[in-house]
């Protein structure tokens, strides 16, 4: 992956050209975070399975490929799993992480059992589920995956040249302009 503006551009258009949907800034975030406050509850895994839906994360031919069979494979054990690696990264830092304050290996757990939870065999499923799943835990460190529009299958390979390519960015600032709501 190489970040560049005009890459960032390309997939805005890209975007908007597609059928899903035009909140590309997505006004969502106030409310993931929200949710998220209290921790990695059965409330917030109820929420966050809505949002997997509405984000088409649950879409796909095979089961488990509805809301009610993703909150059972992700609630109980799962769910608890997920909540001690959550506390465990947060409690490592003083404000929010973000993709550069963190390693794989600090986050690669939390994916796992993300994709886990939709797919049991990496050598066929897609980490765009566990991607939007780990996002909507720590957006500013798990960055959405798309296979239709990327054409990468491997998350932690997407993971580590998206960190790669940020630390190396140089136009940081116009790219956040152009992501902001008011450029939009």
């Amino acid at each position: 992956m190489i970040i560049s503006l005009e890459n960032l551009r390309s997939g805005i258009d890209w975007w908007r050209a597609s059928s899903w949907g035009m909140d590309i800034i997505n006004s969502e975030y106030e409310g993931i975070y929200k949710a998220r406050a209290p921790g990695l509850t059965q409330e917030w895994w109820d929420k966050t399975v809505d949002l997997l839906w509405a984000w088409k994360a649950i879409r796909s031919r095979k089961p488990p490929n509805t809301k009610a069979e993703i909150k059972k494979r992700g609630g109980g054990e799962q769910l608890a799993r997920l909540s001690a690696i959550f506390a465990s990264i947060r409690s490592s830092s003083n404000s929010e992480p973000d993709i550069v304050s963190v390693q794989w290996d600090d986050i690669s757990e939390l994916f796992e059992i993300s994709f886990e939870i939709k797919c049991s065999d990496k050598k066929v499923g897609s980490p765009v589920f566990g991607s939007k799943m780990c996002h909507f835990i720590f957006p500013k460190v798990f960055p959405v995956i798309d296979n239709l529009a990327t054409g990468i299958f491997d998350y932690e390979f997407y993971w580590r040249g998206m960190r790669d390519e940020w630390q190396r960015f140089p136009y940081k600032d116009e790219a956040i302009a152009y992501l902001s709501p008011s450029s939009s």
